[in-house]
């Protein structure tokens, strides 16, 4: 598994994320550490392919005589790094099941009912890369019908192991939603014809958002919101943010963290917070 390129430059990548401008030095011996010994010449390859194919700004730091990445000069910097991690989990297991046949015994997986559609993802982003409209029946848990669509699929977005196509349909000016898990005789169509710059404005909404609900009396724009939150449960929101624009108050009062967010407050967030019980309290 040592030699896999894929999680080896998982880990630099990683490495580099959360460490304080790191040398070369210090990389390659926290490599050694993880049974991944390489030398400098792999290293600078290996940078080059974070570079050249991930479109991974890593930048050297004189002042600091180290290693950061870029992230405004970085493609889809949080994307990316999500990317990476689900390829390489998948790596590790594909590799850990080539090593010892009774790996599952040792893993305990989620409902894996919440795995259902994944067979479609490659469909869809080849109709998403080729510009081609998606056709599928889709199911809608609310009305409890089944409908035939034809759509522009423009994104594709994840939430809570859940994967959701945004797209436009002929005639609507505004982006819809369409789980994955939901979708059933999926077929990819002709050549779309639509201008992307005008979904542009309604597709960033969904940086605003948790989850990829929106609701007719949430907030259009996004508001800021503070929370108090118990030490503990901010040790959860450190490894786990809620939201990218999650940010913590390094400073304790009371055993409570001041934590805020700038977002549209949807369903999916306010349950989030009512998850956190006693937890947290909403300050405004």
């Amino acid at each position: 598994m040592a030699s896999n390129p894929m999680i080896r430059r998982y880990k630099i990548f990683q490495y580099i994320k959360y460490h304080h401008y790191p040398s070369k030095k210090d990389i390659i011996d926290f490599l050694k550490t993880d049974a991944i010994p390489i030398g400098f010449r792999t290293l600078e390859d290996d940078f080059e392919i974070i570079r050249a194919d991930f479109r991974q700004e890593l930048k050297y730091n004189k002042k600091y005589n180290g290693y950061y990445i870029d992230k405004e000069e970085s493609d889809q910097y949080d994307s990316f790094f999500r990317f990476i991690e689900i390829a390489t989990i998948a790596e590790i297991f594909n590799e850990s099941l080539k090593d010892n046949k009774k790996i599952l015994e040792y893993v305990s997986f989620d409902d894996s009912k919440s795995f259902h559609g994944i067979e479609n993802l490659k469909k869809i982003l080849l109709a998403i890369s080729q510009e081609r409209k998606l056709l599928f029946k889709h199911l809608n848990y609310k009305l409890d019908t089944i409908n035939n669509y034809e759509i522009a699929p423009l994104l594709l977005k994840e939430y809570e192991n859940r994967w959701y196509i945004l797209g436009v349909i002929d005639g609507k000016d505004e982006v819809w939603s369409f789980g994955i898990d939901r979708i059933s005789d999926l077929s990819i169509g002709e050549l779309y014809q639509i201008d992307k710059e005008f979904y542009k404005k309604n597709l960033e909404k969904y940086k605003d958002i948790i989850g990829v609900s929106f609701e007719p009396k949430d907030p259009k724009e996004r508001v800021k919101i503070e929370l108090l939150v118990d030490e503990l449960h901010v040790k959860y929101l450190r490894s786990l943010p809620l939201h990218h624009s999650q940010e913590i108050d390094p400073n304790t009062k009371n055993g409570k963290n001041s934590v805020t967010f700038f977002l549209i407050p949807n369903y999916e967030f306010k349950t989030q917070i009512l998850k956190m019980g006693d937890y947290a309290e909403v300050i405004s």
